[in-house]
């Protein structure tokens, strides 16, 4: 009783304990909502750091469409490389029929992996490096006289279209007609002696670029189509060329080009790139492939992007192994992918040996 008379009487005491215990309550409080504000940050940066993972692993995904048979009774085979640098996993497989009448429209037929029993398609995870690797579609008959656009639907939420039957001639399946292309995406990159050739000097006739003259400025013309049946693609500054010279040491053993505006002409007629005034607009495929607007002949040959200039190859009786980098605009994203291993000789007139 004398302890608590005297805690009773001693108010000035009492007020310092409770202010303390309350001010450490307030300091105690204040350091949690600190701690939930850093907690919270942190499973934000998380989301944000997956995100973009995730956007980046998306981006890189480059399956290119090879080809696409039916053989006798099915089924249906997609033949695919991956050129990307990650395995790709398909989720869904769409066949659109492209002609008036017929199966898989107005809406198109969907395939999904097993277990569905009769319609569904197997073989769809695709190793990075994999070439012509085979996608089996079962449940579908294309082999009827129509025209079919089959897009496969990644597991990242790409898509890569394709047609059946194929519209081009692969160098893989042997080309036939000499018509050689190679697919990156929505492009189809021509690759025969009309479609990859240069000019020099003052030509105002382009020649084949598979032989040409060393240490001679030249204009390169590429042709291009643009395959994606709803999307336009607008080149960008940023495409160009590098060329290495084999067994080749020291200077002269790269040379480099960005793209010209599409008006140049040669060495003596070219004129720097401009997206904003002057750009290579490959417009939509129509539903039986591209239609003229869908093709471009991209001219290279600038001393890098948005300027004008000439290339040229300073080594002699060498070949060059050539990597070709297409940037461009796609579905409003900026996407670029490159065209490995196309090669040439720096021999003219004396290519073959």
């Amino acid at each position: 009783m004398t302890v608590y008379r005297r805690l009773a009487r001693s108010k000035k005491g009492m007020s310092t304990i409770f202010g303390g215990l309350f001010f450490v309550i307030i300091i105690l409080m204040g350091f949690n909502v600190m701690l939930w504000g850093f907690i919270q940050y942190d499973a934000y940066n998380h989301v944000i750091t997956s995100m973009s993972q995730r956007d980046q692993q998306a981006t890189s995904e480059n399956l290119i469409p090879v080809n696409a048979t039916y053989p006798t009774g099915g089924p249906l085979n997609v033949i695919v490389n991956n050129l990307g640098g990650l395995s790709v996993s398909i989720a869904t497989v769409y066949i659109w029929n492209t002609n008036t009448t017929g199966q898989c429209r107005p809406t198109p037929c969907i395939f999904n992996p097993p277990p569905q029993l009769v319609t569904y398609f197997t073989n769809g995870n695709i190793p990075a490096g994999a070439v012509n690797f085979v996608i089996h579609v079962q449940g579908i008959n294309v082999k009827d006289g129509n025209s079919y656009r089959i897009t496969l639907a990644t597991t990242r939420g790409r898509e890569f279209s394709m047609y059946y039957p194929w519209r081009f001639s692969s160098l893989i399946v042997n080309g036939g007609g000499g018509n050689f292309v190679t697919n990156i995406g929505p492009l189809a990159v021509y690759f025969d002696t009309k479609s990859f050739n240069y000019t020099s000097g003052t030509q105002t006739t382009s020649q084949s670029a598979f032989c040409m003259p060393a240490s001679t400025a030249v204009v390169l013309y590429i042709r291009l189509a643009n395959t994606d049946p709803t999307y336009n693609v607008t080149l960008l500054s940023q495409t160009g060329l590098q060329a290495q010279a084999y067994g080749v040491n020291g200077f002269g053993q790269f040379a480099h080009a960005w793209i010209l505006d599409p008006a140049s002409i040669n060495p003596s007629t070219n004129f720097a790139y401009n997206y904003n005034t002057n750009p290579y607009l490959l417009v939509h495929a129509g539903v039986n492939g591209p239609v003229p607007a869908s093709f471009a002949i991209v001219k290279i040959g600038g001393s890098g992007p948005n300027s004008a200039g000439a290339v040229s190859f300073g080594n002699s009786n060498v070949s060059w192994i050539t990597f070709i980098g297409f940037y461009y605009l796609y579905k409003g994203q900026v996407q670029g992918q490159t065209i490995p291993f196309m090669d040439f000789v720096t021999s003219s007139p004396n290519c073959i040996s």
